[in-house]
């Protein structure tokens, strides 16, 4: 894949198992010289966040709709045939504002660590 898991112009490597470790020393190697270094789990879902992707089953499951996730974008509505749930989605892109919604929200504490799920409050009332 060209486009990384976080956004960003990258490299998958598919190593067979027995040529992981070589690959993997001669990588850290080479990155040496021009700062390489090593990103974990956390990083990379902030960094995913920052560009606005999503990942199921952490900001979106099987009950919500491609609507209210804000992916209506990525469907094809001129394709010849339709697709599966088409009417559905049109329907609810027709209806108004959306009920629910995948928000994000800048945290200005560098010092709070969240974890998912956390309820927002907006003027101490909870959204």
């Amino acid at each position: 894949a060209r486009i990384t898991y976080v956004g960003e112009l990258g490299y998958e490597l598919y190593v067979p198992v027995e040529h992981v470790t070589n690959v993997y020393d001669h990588l850290v190697d080479a990155g040496r010289s021009v700062g390489l270094v090593h990103a974990g789990l956390k990083a990379l879902g902030s960094l995913r966040l920052e560009k606005g992707y999503r990942d199921y089953g952490h900001d979106m499951d099987n009950t919500d709709t491609i609507v209210d996730v804000g992916l209506a974008f990525t469907c094809n509505f001129g394709k010849s045939g339709g697709f599966v749930g088409q009417a559905a989605v049109l329907q609810q892109k027709q209806a108004g504002p959306r009920k629910r919604a995948l928000m994000q929200v800048l945290v200005k504490d560098t010092e709070v660590m969240l974890h998912g799920a956390e309820i927002v409050h907006r003027n101490g009332v909870a959204v």
